[in-house]
């Protein structure tokens, strides 16, 4: 079975990118240090600056994919960045190279 890659891209409301990022790396931390199905997970600024985030998750399959969605720390980040994200658009995609 092939991994499964989701890219997240974050639109911010304006002034809350500082907060928004210190508060998604205690997340990636969870993450990385709790879930061995997840393979990887970045945090991705653009060199342009400006108030859109990026994320880039790979997980062993769907199974670590659904933990991680029903994780309590995930719904706590999901609710404590709920007041500072404008839109969030997912794209679950399937790592070709796997």
């Amino acid at each position: 079975m092939s991994a499964i890659v989701l890219l997240v891209q974050l639109d911010l409301n304006p002034g809350h990118k500082d907060a928004f990022v210190a508060r998604a790396l205690e997340h990636r931390g969870n993450v990385v240090a709790k879930e061995p199905g997840c393979l990887r997970f970045d945090l991705v600024l653009p060199d342009e600056g400006g108030d859109t985030v990026y994320l880039y998750e790979v997980y062993a399959d769907d199974a670590a994919l659904q933990t991680h969605f029903n994780t309590p720390y995930m719904k706590e980040y999901l609710a404590d960045t709920a007041p500072m994200v404008a839109q969030r658009r997912r794209n679950q995609c399937t790592l070709a190279n796997d």
